[in-house]
């Protein structure tokens, strides 16, 4: 049975195709891999250089103060060719904040990766938790963002052991256009991460950026 979290989101981007995106229709053979919460010190250099090996390239939703602790990581992630989102400054849950802080929250995330990059970053934005109002969302839409889910989540955060974890991901039904959760903080998710990547590869998907989903 799905959560209402997640009746919620499904709700979003059938409603707002063009604002909330879980997967991508029209994405061929291609998923996209994306991480969450870092950079971090440990793992982000070994995550970048396990992808680089596998020709894969990801999304990084990154946290405002975290990215303001380690700004050369996030130029490396760019620098690599990854795409780099909006994961709020800090890991601030919709549902127990206000309608302000929680927009003013997104938008000082925004400007800190700016600044760190020293241009434009898209707006593409993933909630915390993946827990979104209805509040929040209109008001973060109307300047200008766009929410991306996710359709598979890998469950790093609840299998802690690098073993089951790819066990409990070669088992997962993957499909070009979804769109696969992971967290750069966890150090069985790098450990996983080669194993993870080739069993996309054996089964014939190839890998993109969230923003180049659906292109050719």
């Amino acid at each position: 049975m799905m959560s209402a979290s997640g009746m919620v989101k499904r709700g979003l981007a059938m409603l707002f195709p063009g604002l909330a995106l879980i997967r991508h229709r029209h994405a061929g053979d291609r998923v996209a891999i994306t991480f969450d919460d870092g950079p971090d010190p440990r793992n982000t250099p070994r995550i970048l250089d396990i992808l680089e090996a596998n020709g894969a390239s990801a999304t990084f939703f990154v946290q405002g103060k975290t990215a303001e602790e380690h700004p050369s990581l996030v130029r490396e992630m760019a620098a690599r060719g990854h795409q780099i989102g909006n994961h709020g400054y800090s890991h601030m849950d919709a549902r127990n904040a206000s309608l302000r802080a929680y927009v003013g929250n997104t938008k000082h995330a925004q400007n800190v990766l700016e600044n760190i990059l020293g241009r434009r970053v898209e707006k593409i934005f993933r909630p915390p938790y993946g827990n979104i109002t209805g509040p929040s969302f209109l008001a973060l839409a109307r300047r200008g963002f766009r929410f991306v889910f996710w359709s598979v989540d890998s469950r790093d955060s609840f299998i802690q052991e690098a073993p089951a974890l790819t066990e409990y991901f070669e088992s997962l039904r993957i499909s070009g256009g979804d769109i696969l959760l992971f967290h750069e903080d966890y150090a069985h998710t790098v450990e996983s991460l080669p194993r993870m990547l080739q069993s996309l590869k054996d089964r014939s998907l190839g890998f993109s950026r969230v923003g180049d989903l659906g292109k050719r």
